[in-house]
């Protein structure tokens, strides 16, 4: 699936995300050939040219910012590593999302889309079955150690850490309802070594 398939427009956050993924792709292709042999200077530039760029089109209702507290999406994010994470209605497999802590905890945290609604979701002999159909997953740290079964119920969503053997997560909670994610995480920006754009792919 393309980086702009099954992104809605008819809400606000949705159109800044099309505008963002349009952008994000360009630089996403030419990464490769251009941002390697750049002198630290224009890194920087670069760097500070996004911010301006995303604050522009996100405006500052949609756009947050957390920090990475645990380990559980090791190695995709570390511990305090930092993320910017948009408004967003329209949810797809693989995306990073941050979520309300369903125990209750006045926590934000980072997990990935595993499930979608309706699905039936399966983890047996270290990997996800997806209605029967393994998923690819080359993000993991480790396959899971564990099994499970379970349906999704409507407006509900699968969420797994990468981490997957240490990771509070889905596993353990259940399927999420749609209304405690309260953003789609779309880069880490700290440290800058570590900077990334989260570009989902089926």
């Amino acid at each position: 699936m393309s980086t702009f398939d099954n992104i809605s427009s008819s809400r606000s956050g949705d159109k800044a995300l099309l505008i963002f993924n349009c952008y994000t792709w360009l630089i996403y292709r030419c990464q490769g050939f251009k941002i390697k042999s750049m002198g630290r200077v224009i890194n920087y530039l670069i760097f500070l040219f996004f911010f301006i760029f995303i604050g522009y089109v996100f405006g500052i209702k949609e756009l947050k910012v957390y920090k990475v507290i645990s380990s559980s999406m090791s190695p995709t994010l570390i511990i305090n590593d930092r993320v910017m994470a948009i408004k967003s209605s329209n949810f797809k497999r693989k995306d990073i999302v941050a979520i309300k802590d369903p125990t209750g905890r006045n926590e934000i945290l980072i997990k990935r889309i595993i499930g979608l609604p309706g699905e039936n979701i399966t983890v047996k002999n270290g990997y996800v079955y997806i209605n029967g159909e393994r998923l690819e997953e080359p993000y993991i740290k480790e396959k899971p150690i564990y099994t499970l079964s379970i349906k999704i119920p409507p407006d509900c969503y699968f969420l797994l850490g990468d981490n997957r053997n240490n990771s509070e997560d889905s596993s353990t909670w259940g399927p999420v309802k749609k209304e405690m994610i309260v953003g789609k995480v779309i880069c880490c920006y700290w440290p800058i070594k570590r900077f990334k754009i989260f570009i989902s792919k089926k």
